[in-house]
């Protein structure tokens, strides 16, 4: 059973909801086993079935062999996939999908029934469809950029961000390099190079969120067990009257919640930035790009993101969100849905406004995505991205929403009875 609990102090007075515990594996080397043997038993097992019928058919007019090798070859081809692209990344779909076809095919050329030239014009093409497929991976990977300011850190600081750990830190800095990778099991995501292979629980709560004319990312900030409120960027859904949100592996319709009162927003931006004039406020108020959604969160192991309460901060951040729609999985069954992408940068908040400074291009698709920092032992959401770098060599930093204006429009929206 989820624990809810209200956080009186919270001036954004959303529910804390705990996340469910995750199930742990009982038989974690059967599951290991079971996860590279099925593919690799469909594979083998149907491409020598597949080989073996029209061989001992001896003809391929036949239709009952035409079927039964058809089935075992539709099972090796898949099984092929599933293996390669386990073990390579999603090219690997390619690439399995070929060696599968020339493991079914490599009988009939030792038998002379077709000529030993189509073995090599099937590597040629699955060289190309690899080759395809790499090109179409690593564009949708966020580009290393020209930054006027490089993003070093210390190392103890990276090791305090991803998951800190009692004693002394580690020595050394830390240079940010813009590469990522696909790393993670079963919390899986496309991630900087430089954090460890598991990415932070937190993630979970990160979800993409798509209409008929846009798409970005939304993060969870209360869930209740029944229903759950994601954030994400007003430009994001625009006009649209709907929206689909996915989340830990499920899609679910998600309704717009209204905007909350201009004149009650623009007095809480002045309680939590006392700096601002009242035409300041006003602007801000009309021009804040965020905009709640609720979900039904029934049966979703997903707790929410808290919201830092620093209103300055320079600090080594994490950036979540799904540029061009994340990352496909190509075959994988276990997860239909696209791959997130955390990036390594340092952001700055200071006097109501907040830069991410990144080696690494900010994208369509990142809109709404959190910035999480580490404070008070947890990671918070300190920004909100909603503009992309401009161009390739941008000075690399990308400016966000910062947390005081998330909590004053979260508190707005709840004073405003929704």
């Amino acid at each position: 059973m989820m624990m809810v609990e209200i956080e009186r102090a919270d001036p954004a007075r959303v529910l804390r909801v705990g996340p469910e515990p995750v199930a742990q594996l009982r038989f974690p080397l059967l599951g290991a086993a079971l996860w590279w043997a099925l593919p690799a038993v469909a594979m083998l097992a149907g491409g020598w079935t597949a080989s073996t019928i029209l061989v001992v058919a001896g003809r391929t007019d036949d239709p009952a062999a035409l079927i039964t090798c058809g089935v075992a070859a539709a099972v090796a081809v898949f099984g092929g996939m599933c293996l390669f692209e386990r073990l390579v990344g999603p090219p690997g779909a390619a690439l399995g999908a070929g060696a599968t076809v020339e493991l079914i095919h490599s009988p009939f050329v030792d038998a002379g029934v077709v000529p030993g030239w189509s073995a090599s014009a099937g590597w040629a093409r699955t060289a190309v469809a690899t080759g395809v497929l790499v090109w179409r991976t690593h564009a949708r990977r966020p580009p290393v950029i020209r930054t006027a300011e490089p993003v070093v850190a210390p190392r103890g600081s990276l090791d305090d961000l991803v998951a800190p750990a009692p004693g002394p830190t580690a020595p050394g800095r830390v240079v940010v390099s813009g590469r990522f990778r696909v790393t993670g099991w079963p919390r899986t995501a496309l991630q900087a190079v430089e954090l460890p292979e598991h990415p932070p629980r937190e993630v979970d709560a990160v979800g993409w969120v798509q209409t008929r004319a846009s798409r970005g990312t939304a993060f969870v900030v209360g869930n209740d067990g029944a229903h759950a409120d994601l954030v994400t960027n007003d430009h994001v859904i625009g006009t649209a009257r709907s929206a689909r949100v996915s989340i830990a592996g499920t899609t679910r319709d998600a309704v717009l919640l209204p905007r909350p009162d201009p004149e009650r927003f623009a007095q809480l931006l002045g309680e939590h930035l006392p700096h601002l004039d009242a035409p300041q406020r006003k602007r801000l108020a009309e021009q804040t790009d965020l905009r709640l959604l609720r979900i039904d969160s029934a049966g979703l192991p997903v707790g929410h993101l808290e919201i830092s309460t620093a209103d300055t901060l320079d600090a080594l951040a994490l950036s979540v969100g799904y540029p061009h729609g994340g990352v496909p999985r190509f075959v994988w069954p276990a997860h239909p849905v696209p791959l997130p992408a955390i990036g390594l940068g340092r952001l700055v908040l200071r006097h109501g406004s907040a830069e991410l400074w990144t080696p690494w291009r900010v994208q369509s698709g990142n809109s709404g995505g959190p910035v999480l920092v580490r404070e008070d032992g947890r990671l918070r959401v300190a920004a909100v991205t909603h503009i992309q770098h401009d161009a390739r060599r941008s000075r690399g930093n990308a400016p966000q929403i910062p947390a005081p204006v998330l909590r004053a429009y979260l508190a707005a929206v709840d004073g405003g009875g929704v």
